[in-house]
C-alpha cells in the first residue's frame, strides 16, 4: 500500500497510538515494517470490519437474551445505528455501554481457583478482561526517589466464539492499554495517556518459555526459560499536559524475593456463577542496580535500589459489570440495589519486609464523595478495607482495618486534554488506616502520603478516570515506615467521556438513551418466586456459600 493511502485509511487517534506504541513523536509509515503495514491494511483491522463485528455482537445479544435480565432492546438497537463503523477504540469504548449480558459467551471464571505458576502468568485470552500490572518506588544514583506505575491492560472484544467466527485470532481478539507514569518525589507526575491498540495491528505478541509479553517496542519479558522472574519491563509515553509535556521511559528489571500470594479465597476474588476474579501477587520484588534505568526527557538515571509489586488478574463481569451463567444467581442479583462502583486498592511494603495488600469497595454510604466537583473538598470519609497481611516469611492471612479518607485534591489536567476531556473532580490525596491485632502493633496504625502533591490521576481508555501513585507510609508519629501505592476508581463519571471516545454525541439525550434500564417491579417479583421455590433456593445457598468470601 501506499504510504499516502495508508495515511488516510487510519484516523488521526489511531496513528497516534501507533507511532507511541513504536516509540515515535510522530507517525510515519516508512519507519512501520512492512509485516506491520500489510496487517493494517487488512480487512479485519478496518472500520468496516470493526463496525461489523460490533453489530453482529449487538445482534446475537438482540436474538439470545439471558433470563432474569431487563430487556436492553432500546440499547443495543440505538448501538447498531451508530457502528456501522469504527476504529478499533470506538468499537472498544462501546463495549462499556452493554448490558448485564456482556459477559456472555466468555470462558467461565471455575468455582476454585487452580494456579499453574509459572504458566498462568500467561496472558489468558479466552476471558473478558484481564492485567499485568507492576508498581513500586525507586532511589536513583542520583540521590532521587521515583515512583513507577507499568500495567498491560487487556480486554478480548468479543466472545470467543464470535471471534471464531469472522477468523480472529485469540490475540487478534484483543484490545490493549499501556499505562505508564512516572512520579518524582516532591516534584511532576508524569504520566502519558493511555496507549491503546488492538491485536489486528499485528503490533500485540506473547510467547512463552521464557514469557515474552509485546506491545510494540513495550515488554514484559522474563530473563528465565523456566520462571517469570527476574522480569524486565520496558516502556516508553508522551505526556501532553499542555503546561510541562514529557517524555519518559523506564527498563527495570526486577528480582523475586517473596512466594506468590493468593488473594481473596484461595485466589478467586470472588469466583462466583462463571463470573468474578482470579487474582494473585507477588510482593517485595527487588530493583537490580545492574540492569534498571529510567528516563525523564533527557535524564537518563540509573536505579540503585528499590521494591516493586506485581498484580495478575483476569475476570468476567467485572468492567462492564456482567451477569452470572447461573439462572438463580441472576433471578438474586434483581433483589439487589445496583453497585455504586469504583474501588480504593492499596498495597504497603513496610521496613522488616512485611506487607499489606486491601481494598475498600464504593458502597451506596459513599455516594456523597464521588463525582464532587464544588468549590470545597468532600469531608471526611471513612469505609471498611480488607485484605491480606504478609509476614517476612511469606506466610499470608486475611485482616479487616478501617480506612479514613482526611485530604482530597482536585483533578484539573488531563495527559491528553482533545481526547480525555478534564473532570474536575476531588479525588483521595491522604489515607490514614487502623487495623485490629491480626497486624502488628508497629504498623497497625499508619497514613498514605502521596510522594508528589500535585496529584497523580489518569485515563482508561474506556473513558474511567482514575488517581493511581506511590505513597509514603507513616506512623502516627509520622516516622517513614516503608512505600507503597495508592488506587483510587469511580469517583467521576466517565458516561459523557465514554460517549465521546465511542464516537457516539457526548450528550445527556444520548446518555439516557444507553441508560441499562433496572429491573422492573414484574421482573423482581417472577426473580423473587424463583429463588423462593425449594431446589432454587437450595442451590442459592450452596452457591453463595462457595462464592461469597467470609472475611
Amino acid at each position: 500500500m501506499e504510504t499516502r493511502d495508508l495515511m488516510a485509511k487510519l484516523d488521526e487517534e489511531t496513528k497516534d497510538n501507533i507511532s507511541k506504541i513504536l516509540w515515535m513523536r510522530e507517525f510515519n509509515a516508512e519507519e512501520i515494517p512492512d509485516e506491520i503495514i500489510e496487517r493494517l491494511e487488512s480487512e479485519k483491522n478496518s472500520k468496516e470490519g470493526f463496525g461489523e463485528r460490533m453489530q453482529y455482537l449487538l445482534r446475537e445479544k438482540l436474538k439470545n437474551p439471558d433470563s432474569f435480565t431487563p430487556n436492553y432492546k432500546n440499547v443495543y438497537e440505538t448501538l447498531i445505528e451508530h457502528s456501522k463503523s469504527l476504529t478499533p477504540h470506538q468499537a472498544y469504548a462501546m463495549t462499556f455501554f452493554l448490558g448485564m449480558d456482556s459477559s456472555k459467551g466468555y470462558k467461565s471464571i471455575p468455582a476454585k481457583a487452580d494456579f499453574k505458576i509459572p504458566q498462568d502468568d500467561a496472558p489468558q485470552w479466552d476471558y473478558q478482561l484481564g492485567w499485568h500490572f507492576i508498581v513500586g518506588s525507586c532511589i536513583g544514583e542520583n540521590g532521587k526517589e521515583y515512583g513507577v506505575q507499568f500495567m498491560f491492560w487487556q480486554y478480548a472484544l468479543l466472545p470467543p466464539e464470535i471471534a471464531k467466527h469472522f477468523g480472529l485470532s485469540d490475540i487478534e481478539n484483543q484490545f490493549i492499554e499501556l499505562h505508564l507514569a512516572v512520579s518524582e518525589a516532591g516534584g511532576k507526575h508524569h504520566r502519558s495517556k493511555p496507549l491503546a491498540i488492538a491485536g489486528t495491528t499485528g503490533l500485540i505478541d506473547f510467547s512463552n518459555n521464557p514469557f515474552d509479553y509485546t506491545l510494540g517496542k513495550n515488554k514484559i519479558k522474563s530473563l528465565s526459560e523456566d520462571s517469570t522472574f527476574p522480569l524486565q519491563i520496558k516502556g516508553w509515553g508522551v505526556d501532553l499536559d499542555p503546561d510541562s509535556g514529557s517524555e519518559i521511559e523506564v527498563d527495570i528489571t526486577l528480582t523475586q524475593t517473596k512466594e506468590y500470594l493468593l488473594q481473596g479465597k484461595d485466589g478467586c476474588d470472588p469466583c462466583c456463577g462463571g463470573v468474578g476474579t482470579l487474582y494473585y501477587s507477588v510482593p517485595n520484588l527487588r530493583v537490580d542496580p545492574d540492569q534498571s534505568i529510567l528516563r525523564i526527557n533527557e535524564e537518563e538515571v540509573p536505579l540503585k535500589s528499590g521494591k516493586f509489586w506485581y498484580d495478575h488478574q483476569w475476570c468476567n463481569g467485572m468492567l462492564p459489570a456482567g451477569n452470572p451463567r447461573v439462572k438463580v444467581l441472576r433471578a438474586a442479583n434483581n433483589m439487589n440495589k445496583k453497585a455504586a462502583g469504583g474501588w480504593d486498592w492499596f498495597m504497603a511494603q513496610f521496613k522488616g519486609d512485611r506487607e499489606l495488600t486491601m481494598a475498600s469497595i464504593h458502597s451506596h454510604e459513599m455516594l456523597n464523595f464521588l463525582n464532587q466537583t464544588g468549590t470545597n473538598p468532600p469531608g471526611t470519609m471513612e469505609a471498611e478495607v480488607s485484605g491480606k497481611y504478609v509476614d517476612e516469611e511469606s506466610n499470608s492471612k486475611k485482616v479487616k482495618g478501617t480506612l479514613r479518607i482526611t485530604k482530597w485534591i482536585r483533578s484539573e489536567k488531563s495527559q491528553d486534554p482533545d481526547l480525555y476531556s478534564v473532570t474536575n473532580v476531588w479525588y483521595p490525596q491522604e489515607w490514614e488506616f487502623s487495623f485490629d491485632e491480626d497486624v502488628p502493633e508497629d504498623i497497625r496504625n499508619f497514613s498514605m502520603i502521596p510522594i508528589v502533591s500535585v496529584g497523580q490521576s489518569g485515563f482508561f481508555a474506556n473513558g474511567l478516570h482514575y488517581s493511581e501513585g506511590a505513597v509514603y507510609l507513616k506512623d502516627p508519629e509520622g516516622n517513614s515506615i516503608g512505600r507503597g501505592f495508592a488506587e483510587s476508581t469511580g469517583y467521576a463519571d466517565p458516561i459523557l467521556n465514554r460517549l465521546r471516545l465511542a464516537g457516539l454525541p457526548a450528550t445527556e439525550e444520548m446518555r439516557d438513551k444507553l441508560e441499562i434500564p433496572e429491573p422492573s417491579s414484574l421482573l423482581k417479583l417472577i426473580s423473587f418466586l424463583y429463588i423462593l421455590w425449594p431446589s432454587n433456593k437450595s442451590k442459592l445457598k450452596e452457591l453463595l456459600s462457595n462464592c461469597v468470601d467470609t472475611l
